[in-house]
């Protein structure tokens, strides 16, 4: 029923509403329950009076329905405001959810349709004898958050929505090749917001953002594909090679998930196509792209980030890494056995003595220092042979959950685990294995180099 719904066209004009909210509390009352919908709302919810909402969400509002081409016209209304302290220590997110469960669990389906700029559109419909639909946003700014949403009616009597598939659903539209994104499956990594459309999911801390997209056509030669589908997402960028970089500069990786499916990624330096490369370009960024084979298409997750910030706590490229931990899809049912790809000696990949883990067909391990044995590769590598010192303990693997017993100690230790190479521009591949441990999502790993 809609046409395209482009949210940047009222941003301006929402943001310019929020201040009301902000500084004037007259036309507002509490509110423990939604008057549309009747569902809970959230502690220190407050009603804005009809008289009280500023024109900007009226319009919004009405701008949403108009955009059905006059098949549908609008119901009741409701503005509900969250703002001061509540906000700040609650989270504008925690906030929403805790609204969008109450709707779910009173019978409504709810869907996020885009989000542009902190302004996020959603759908909403309740089935049964008396079926009804909503269609709303709501933003945040300078802590006052606006949740506001109007009832959808059919225009041919009164006739009501019949599902919230007959909603075509406004918002961002991503140009990406095949279908939706609702095959992903991953834990947002901890510090990380999370928006949920038909055609992006997007992750936001602070300057960074990660965006998982649709399947894209794929050559068969992930490599090619990561360089080509890289600068197809950042379209009217390019390669940032100045100050002794070369233009195919990069850091690499590559592996397979925990499902068995094969993938790269690159992290590559940035810019506007249109700006010189010499010097420091303003405009330049971290560009990340991660493909991850699907039959004869890639799955396309897209990080960007401020220059060189690759190893900050909240950047894309640390995120990404921890993504890959749990990172699955569901149309594949089956678990990749990693046990073959463990067994061997691994260590801390500098000096003489490290931490070393030797993994044995038969179920064992050894834990403890390591003595290393190094022989020269070529001009920048060693080969090192690693032998293992400390107390033989047994450990199981199931998928890519290493669960580790200790004997005499009784203790249990659980990590998911990652096999993967990585190599900085056109250096040699390093064969790595990353231990996460199950009770933390906060990127704090361990990373260990295969020996010889």
């Amino acid at each position: 029923m809609f046409k395209k719904f482009y949210l940047f066209a009222i941003i301006f004009a929402l943001f310019s509403a929020f201040s009301v909210f902000a500084q004037n509390e007259d036309g507002l009352e509490g509110a423990n329950s939604s008057n549309l919908t009747g569902v809970s709302l959230p502690p220190k919810a407050l009603r804005v009076l009809p008289d009280s909402v500023p024109a900007e969400v009226n319009q919004t509002l009405e701008k949403l329905i108009a955009s059905g081409e006059g098949k549908i016209r609008q119901g009741d209304s409701e503005v509900l405001v969250w703002t001061g302290s509540e906000v700040k220590k609650t989270g504008k997110m925690t906030i929403v959810n805790r609204l969008t469960d109450t709707l779910k669990n009173n019978g409504w389906q709810y869907e996020l349709s885009g989000e542009e700029n902190g302004v996020s559109v959603f759908t909403a419909f309740k089935d049964g004898a008396n079926k009804r639909a909503v269609i709303g946003f709501y933003a945040e700014e300078d802590g006052t958050l606006v949740f506001a949403w109007s009832e959808v009616l059919r225009n041919d009597g009164d006739k009501q929505i019949n599902s919230n598939s007959q909603i075509e659903k406004p918002g961002v539209q991503v140009n990406t090749e095949n279908g939706g994104v609702s095959d992903y499956s991953f834990v947002t990594p901890a510090g990380w917001s999370r928006t949920n459309s038909p055609n992006e999911i997007v992750l936001r801390n602070n300057e960074s953002k990660i965006s998982f997209l649709p399947l894209m056509n794929s050559s068969g030669n992930l490599e090619a594909d990561a360089d080509r589908i890289l600068w197809q997402v950042f379209k009217g960028y390019n390669s940032w090679f100045a100050n002794g970089f070369e233009v195919d500069y990069g850091t690499f990786e590559k592996g397979r998930t925990s499902q068995g499916l094969e993938y790269f990624r690159a992290y590559r330096y940035a810019k506007k196509a249109s700006d010189s490369n010499d010097g420091f370009s303003e405009s330049r960024f971290d560009a990340i792209i991660l493909l991850v084979k699907l039959g004869n298409k890639v799955a396309v997750i897209a990080g960007s980030e401020p220059f060189q910030t690759d190893n900050h706590l909240d950047s894309a490229l640390r995120a990404i890494d921890l993504i890959l931990y749990d990172l699955t899809f569901k149309s594949i049912a089956d678990s990749y056995n990693l046990k073959n790809d463990l067994l061997g000696s691994w260590s801390a990949a500098s000096g003489s003595v490290a931490l070393a883990y030797t993994f044995n067909a038969n179920g064992t391990f050894n834990k403890g220092a390591a003595a290393q044995f190094r022989t020269s590769r070529d001009a920048y590598t060693d080969n090192v042979t690693t032998t293992s010192y400390g107390m033989t303990d047994t450990y199981s693997l199931s998928g890519n959950l290493l669960t580790e017993n200790y004997k005499k100690t009784r203790q249990v230790y659980k990590y998911k685990i990652r096999i993967y190479y990585t190599k900085y521009d056109k250096d040699a591949w390093q064969h790595k294995v990353g231990f996460l441990p199950t009770d933390r999502n906060d990127g704090d790993t361990i990373v260990l180099r295969k020996s010889n």
